[in-house]
């Protein structure tokens, strides 16, 4: 077992050094070119900043560099923070006050970024210049000597409900397992090509970059807006020989709805893998029909606690189905409690507390949130196991696969009744035809809100939902829209939507 995630970059460098490791339509790098940029940047962010301090990487998220990048931050002994530098610069400041970095490295596009937010006193590390720097190789024995596997490795942020984001801390303990648990999980090889759509910012990336690295796999990175062109986004897949790739069930849908799957038009797609969000049935038949060769995979889990869940599935489910979301690793464990804080009974609905080796740390600089969301023997057993409270619904059927059933706060009170708003988008997704949307509760007017896109009718939702639900779980109002609002990791965002209720 590995110690630090770098080994597996240098052992990989050194068998494969000429392979690329990394490309896009522009440029590629192989794994002895990563290895020795990291080693120059690490040299370089190694100046500033001291083993275990956090590095803040303001890069174009579509960039290669990025990868060197993350790798350089650890050769320095650092954690790495990938920030979008397209947000907001009053939410790129407080995302900065938050992470209080020793460095800020970054290219063009995120130098303008970090000034436009108007901080001081932090150093500023230009890529190019840290990248040319030359390699100090006592300097970087010194930090490997002081590193433990217990060292934090990543900040990954993430939405916080009190609308301060969240920064999940993960150590190269937790990437290790991850890493090797998730190879052998999917099947991975050295000879898979990755294809990359998620920005380096979110968690779901690390996907298509510790694996190939470990295997000495190649990653292709599309280029960006490709999803906003479904047309050119199968084309790259198709020529660039592409045979893993990942994408939110919502991206799935989008080029599902651009029309331009047809059946065998992928025969090169091995792995289709769906993440963060439940995929309904009709869509994903559709995909699967356009990737004669490919098995598609569910899994669940989220920044904290990576993957929990996976599995393949199977093509005998009809319009409507719900499905799970796979089996959980066997090096995970899932707690199910019931409304008392007491053991659930087996294949009864939950609230789910997840342990793993790859669970985070806690959040980065937040201890309240930290001793809320991380709880250590819930059960009083009489042992010092860790979980993290991610407030997901759910229990393990009969075949052993994990069925999510949404959010513990989804429960609301409507007309008087107790009720699960999961429930009500369950029912949407077993519709014929129905294509993507949410439930949203104005509680201020006690009403329901059913958002939607697809060519379905309101009539037509509103008829099969009597046929589904209680009287009182049925939306009161619907609004239709040509496209479902997306976060920049392409979940629904549910947020926006909430903005417009109660508007005509």
């Amino acid at each position: 077992m590995k110690a630090n995630m770098l080994e597996y970059l240098e052992e990989t460098a050194k068998r494969l050094p000429d392979k690329t490791a990394f490309y896009d339509d522009h440029e590629k790098m192989t794994f002895a070119a990563l290895r020795e940029t990291a080693q120059s940047i690490g040299s370089r962010l190694a100046e500033a900043a001291a083993p275990r301090q956090s590095v803040a990487l303001l890069l174009d998220p579509r960039s290669i560099r990025n990868i060197p990048a993350m790798f350089g931050a650890l050769y320095a002994g650092c954690a790495y923070a990938p920030l979008d530098i397209a947000m907001p610069p009053e939410r790129l400041r407080l995302l900065l006050d938050l992470l209080q970095p020793a460095a800020v490295l970054a290219d063009e596009k995120g130098s303008k970024a970090y000034q436009g937010c108007g901080l001081n006193g932090v150093p500023l590390i230009m890529y190019d210049d840290a990248a040319a720097c030359a390699v100090n190789e006592e300097t970087l024995a010194a930090v490997r000597r002081q590193a433990s596997v217990y060292d934090p490795l990543s900040i990954l942020y993430t939405s916080g409900s009190t609308g301060i984001p969240k920064g999940s801390i993960q150590t190269h303990f937790s990437y290790i397992h991850w890493t090797e648990a998730t190879i052998e999980m999917y099947g991975l090889t050295g000879d898979t090509v990755f294809g990359n759509q998620s920005p380096f910012f979110y968690a779901n990336s690390i996907l298509e970059i510790f694996p190939p690295v470990a295997l000495g796999a190649t990653v292709y990175l599309l280029p960006a807006g490709a999803l906003t062109f479904p047309k050119r986004l199968i084309a790259s897949l198709n020529e660039q020989h592409v045979s893993v790739f990942c994408m939110t069930p919502s991206s799935f849908i989008s080029v599902v709805n651009g029309g331009v799957l047809t059946a065998g038009c992928l025969p090169e797609l091995k792995w289709g893998i769906m993440s963060g969000e439940s995929m309904p049935w009709d869509p994903l038949k559709v995909w699967m029909d356009a990737t004669p060769n490919a098995d598609w995979w569910h899994f669940y889990g989220s920044t904290e606690m990576f993957s929990v869940a996976v599995g393949k599935v199977d093509k005998n489910h009809q319009s409507g189905d719900r499905l799970p979301v796979g089996k959980p690793f066997s090096l995970a464990h899932i707690l199910f409690l019931d409304d008392n804080g007491d053991e659930a009974k087996p294949g009864t609905p939950g609230e789910m507390l997840v342990s793993s080796p790859w669970i985070a740390s806690g959040y980065h600089r937040d201890p309240e949130r930290t001793a809320a969301s991380w709880v250590v023997d819930p059960l009083n057993r009489g042992w010092q196991e860790r979980f993290f409270r991610g407030g997901d619904m759910g229990y393990i059927r009969e075949d052993g696969q994990l069925m999510v059933l949404g959010r513990k706060d989804a429960q609301i009170k409507h007309m008087g009744y107790r009720m699960e708003i999961g429930e009500v988008e369950a029912a949407l997704q077993q519709i014929p035809g129905w294509r993507e949307g949410c439930v949203l509760f104005d509680r201020e007017n006690d009403k329901l809100w059913c958002f939607y896109t697809g060519d379905l009718q309101e009539k037509e939702i509103k008829a099969a939902l009597k046929e589904r639900l209680a009287r009182y779980m049925l939306p009161d109002q619907y609004v239709h829209l040509d496209e479902m609002p997306h976060t920049a990791t392409m979940k629904l965002d549910r947020k926006s939507l909430l903005a417009r209720i109660g508007t005509p």
